[in-house]
């Protein structure tokens, strides 16, 4: 399991790869070539089980940005400057800018938002990112369990009176 001394946030990350593959497989067994369709219907599952994550070790002072596939991490550890403290930030998005692939959007709104959390760091980096969601709560429950970890305040940025909530 993952060490106890070590901050961990993980979440699930959809890759195109995978609807890539099931095309491809589809291709495969539409010509019957069934060895193909094996094998990119196993890279298709694998892909499917992709997560991305964050881990932080305040007593080596370093931090691990990963892509873990099954239980292989794809990663390296880099140096951390010192924290000073954990932001919890809003972000309007919009329609309006130019993506590959358009939002979906709420009927009622012009926008979206989304929020995420930084880790505020003396340094040349200024910040590490941390995680991004849709939930208000679930990004203040990660910026406070951060915040506890590395024994730091946590600053709401999400509104206009900006406070300290640890």
């Amino acid at each position: 399991m993952d060490n106890p001394g070590i901050y961990t946030y993980e979440n699930y990350s959809f890759r195109i790869v995978t609807l890539l593959m099931a095309l491809m497989t589809f291709i495969f067994l539409v010509n019957s070539i069934f060895y193909g369709a094996a094998i990119t219907i196993s890279l298709g599952v694998v892909f499917s089980i992709s997560y991305q994550g964050i881990q932080i070790d305040s007593v080596k002072q370093q931090y691990l940005k990963y892509d873990r596939f099954l239980w292989i991490k794809l990663g390296r550890w880099k140096p951390l400057s010192t924290p000073s403290y954990v932001t919890i930030v809003r972000i309007n998005l919009s329609s309006k800018r130019n993506t590959p692939s358009p939002m979906v959007l709420p009927e009622n709104k012009k926008g979206a938002r989304s929020y995420k959390v930084n880790l505020v760091v003396d340094g040349s980096e200024r910040y590490v990112y941390i995680c991004r969601a849709s939930s208000l709560e679930k990004m203040t429950h990660e910026a406070l369990r951060l915040g506890k970890y590395l024994q730091i305040r946590v600053l709401d940025f999400t509104t206009h009176e900006k406070r300290w909530i640890l």
